[in-house]
C-alpha cells in the first residue's frame, strides 16, 4: 500500500490537535466569562494535582505504542495495562484531593482525575489512528470529543455554577465520543492491518498477559516519569502561587499562560504526524531521520518567533477581546509566556526526535534538572516578583531542557550512524 503524504497526515493532526487545544483553552474563556477569577484558579489548582499524577500513571504509552515499529507487543498488551493505570489514575486523584485539600476542592479534583483517567484510556485507541498514518480519523475523534466537551461544559457550568459538575460533564463527552467513534474505527483499523500482515487478528480485547505487561510497564516507565517531571513545568508555579498569592491571581495567571496551547497545538501535531515515520527513519535511514528532524526544528523556530512578534504588538487587544478588560493589563506576562512557548516548541522537537529513537531512559534526568530549574525560580521568584515570575520559570526550565536535549541528541544519532544498518 502506498504510504500516506506527511504532508497530509500532518494538516489534520494540526486540525485536530489545534482544535481541541482551541476547546480546552475556550473552556478556560467560559470560566472567565461566567465566572469568577477564583473559579479559573480552582481550575488551575485541579489541573495541576490531577495532570501529574495522570501523566505519570500513564507511561505514555501512546508514544511507546506508535513508535513500536518492530511490533513487540500487540494492541490488548498496551489495552490491559491502560485499563490498570487509568483505574490507578482516578484512585490516586481522589485521595490526594481528600487528603490535602478541602471538600468542596477535593471533589472537583476528583472529577478532574476521572475525566484524565477516561482520556488516558482513550489514548490507546488513538494511538492505533496514529501508528496507521490515519491522522484524518485521529482528528475526527478530537473534533468529536471535543466539540462535546465545550457543550457539556459550557452548559452546566452555566446552569449549576459548580466546576464540579462541569468536570463530570467533560467525562461524560469523553465517553461518549470513545463508545461511538473510537470503538468502531480502531476494530476496522486493526482487522484491515491484521489482514496485511497475515496474522490472527486479537480485536478489542485485553491480553492479560503479566509478564509482558511487566516488561511493558519496564519499558515505559521512563517515559511516563518524564511526563509526570513535564506536568511540574506547570504545577510547580501554580500551586506555589496558590499558596502565595491566592486563587484571584493564580486565576489570571492561568487564563493567561492558556494562551501557550497556541504553541502546543502545533508541536502535538508535529510530534503525532512525524513520529511513526521518524523512528522508522531512525531504524532504516539515519540520514533521512536528521534531515526530517532539522526541517521540523525550523518550522517550529519559526513559529514560535511569530508568536512572540504577535504579543507584542497586539497583546493588549486580544487579551480583552479573548477575556475581559481585567486582563488585558497582563501583556507584558503574555510576551514572556509566547517566548517561554518558542523555547517550549524546540524543547518539544528535540524530544521528539529522541523517543522516536526510543530512547526513553535518557530523557529522565533531562526532565529532572529542568523541573528542579522550575522549582528553584518559582521559589525564589514568585514571593519577590509575583506572577510573572511563574512565566520565569517555565521559560527557565524549557532552556536547560532544550540544551540538555540537544547534547544527548547528538550523541545518540553520533551512535547510531556508527552502526550498520
Amino acid at each position: 500500500m502506498a504510504e500516506r503524504s506527511l504532508k497530509t497526515n500532518f494538516i489534520w493532526a494540526f486540525l485536530g490537535n489545534g482544535f481541541g487545544a482551541f476547546c480546552m483553552w475556550l473552556q478556560v474563556v467560559i470560566l472567565t466569562k461566567l465566572g469568577q477569577p477564583e473559579d479559573v484558579g480552582l481550575y488551575a489548582v485541579a489541573s495541576a494535582v490531577g495532570l501529574p499524577v495522570s501523566m505519570l500513571l500513564s507511561l505514555k504509552l501512546q508514544l511507546v505504542q506508535v513508535t513500536d515499529a518492530r511490533q513487540e507487543y500487540e494492541f490488548g498488551h498496551y489495552m490491559a495495562l491502560r485499563l490498570v493505570t487509568a483505574v490507578l489514575t482516578i484512585a490516586v486523584t481522589a485521595m490526594i484531593g481528600f487528603l490535602f485539600y478541602p471538600p468542596q476542592t477535593a471533589w472537583v479534583i476528583t472529577a478532574f482525575g476521572a475525566g484524565y483517567g477516561l482520556m488516558a484510556f482513550r489514548e490507546v485507541y488513538i494511538a492505533v489512528m496514529q501508528k496507521s498514518e490515519r491522522m484524518d480519523k485521529a482528528a475526527v475523534s478530537r473534533f468529536i470529543q471535543n466539540v462535546l466537551s465545550v457543550v457539556f461544559f459550557g452548559v452546566l457550568f452555566y446552569a449549576t455554577q459548580s466546576l464540579a459538575v462541569s468536570a463530570l460533564g467533560l467525562v461524560a463527552a469523553r465517553l461518549t465520543g470513545f463508545v461511538c467513534y473510537d470503538i468502531p474505527v480502531c476494530r476496522r483499523l486493526l482487522l484491515k492491518g491484521s489482514a496485511q500482515q497475515e496474522i490472527v487478528p486479537t480485536g478489542l480485547r485485553p491480553l492479560w498477559d503479566f509478564r509482558r505487561m511487566v516488561r511493558l510497564t519496564l519499558t515505559a516507565a521512563p517515559l511516563g516519569i518524564v511526563a509526570w517531571l513535564t506536568t511540574l513545568f506547570t504545577s510547580i508555579p501554580r500551586l506555589t502561587m496558590d499558596a502565595v498569592l491566592g486563587k484571584e491571581q493564580l486565576g489570571y495567571f492561568a487564563a493567561v499562560s492558556s494562551l501557550l496551547v497556541v504553541g502546543n497545538l502545533f508541536v502535538g501535531a508535529v510530534g503525532q504526524t512525524a513520529s511513526p515515520r521518524l523512528a522508522r527513519y531512525f531504524v532504516e535511514c539515519p540520514e533521512g531521520y536528521l534531515r526530517l528532524l532539522l526541517k521540523l526544528l525550523c518550522v517550529l523556530l519559526v513559529m514560535g518567533l511569530a508568536g512572540i512578534a504577535v504579543s507584542v504588538f497586539f497583546g493588549r487587544p486580544i487579551l480583552t477581546f479573548l477575556f475581559t478588560a481585567e486582563y488585558a493589563a497582563y501583556q507584558d506576562m503574555l510576551v514572556w509566556v509566547m517566548v517561554a512557548a518558542a523555547v517550549l516548541s524546540i524543547f518539544s522537537g528535540l524530544n521528539i526526535a529522541l523517543t522516536a529513537a526510543r530512547c526513553f531512559a535518557s530523557q529522565v534526568p533531562i526532565y529532572a534538572l529542568s523541573a528542579a530549574v522550575a522549582a528553584a525560580v518559582s521559589f525564589y521568584g514568585i514571593p519577590r516578583y509575583g506572577i510573572l515570575a511563574g512565566t520565569w520559570s517555565q521559560l527557565a526550565c524549557y532552556a536547560a531542557g532544550s540544551l540538555c536535549c540537544g547534547l544527548v541528541l547528538l550523541y545518540v544519532y553520533r551512535k547510531r550512524v556508527q552502526q550498520p544498518l
